[in-house]
């Protein structure tokens, strides 16, 4: 009767045991998951100006009608680093593309910020009499598609939307700009590529 009582009092530590060995490496496992899902790219826009404006009459002096976006790419990601295609930008007036433009695909190693200069040609003339009205609201749109480097590993190809609304952004007589700066994009969507 003494070694049944043992014997029951083995099984249940035994039980215990592997127990706590599949629990510890549920929440390992767990963690490591975690700790490996990646982060999308932060995108601020730090400054913008427009070439050649005449504000007095809101038109151009000359014939490059560009407006320039200065971009700043953030990876927040530890031990990822993100290979991204090209990102294609538009400009939104009133509800109208008025500007397009794409610049090439970039590499961003981990905790790394990358500085683009974007310049979109000839911006349609609506946003221009737009600005001479004193302020003027538009939507910059931003779309790429990443592969997140993790270890030697690359992950499927995802596409990413972003858009930021400028308010209020207005131009004095001089040209200077004001209104918002340093403006953060924000995710529509994020998908996977199949």
């Amino acid at each position: 009767m003494n070694n049944r009582k043992k014997s029951k009092r083995y099984n249940i530590d035994l039980y215990c045991w592997f127990f706590q060995v599949a629990a510890v490496l549920s929440l390992i496992s767990l963690v490591m998951w975690l700790c490996l899902i990646p982060r999308n790219p932060i995108f601020t826009l730090v400054d913008f100006s427009f070439l050649d404006l005449n504000v007095k009459n809101s038109s151009l002096h000359g014939d490059n009608n560009s407006v320039i976006l200065n971009l700043e790419i953030f990876n927040p990601n530890k031990g990822m680093s993100i290979y991204y295609n090209d990102i294609n930008f538009t400009l939104n007036y009133n509800g109208l593309v008025v500007g397009r433009s794409s610049t090439q695909g970039i590499y961003q190693g981990h905790k790394n910020i990358t500085r683009k200069e974007v310049q979109m040609y000839n911006v349609d003339e609506l946003f221009w009499r737009g600005i001479g009205n004193g302020s003027i609201d538009f939507v910059v749109r931003l779309e790429t598609k990443v592969k997140f480097k993790i270890f030697k590993r690359r992950t499927k190809l995802r596409e990413i939307n972003y858009v930021a609304y400028i308010s209020n952004m207005t131009i004095s007589s001089n040209g200077t700009i004001s209104g918002e700066k340093f403006v953060k994009l924000y995710p529509q969507k994020f998908s996977l590529l199949t």
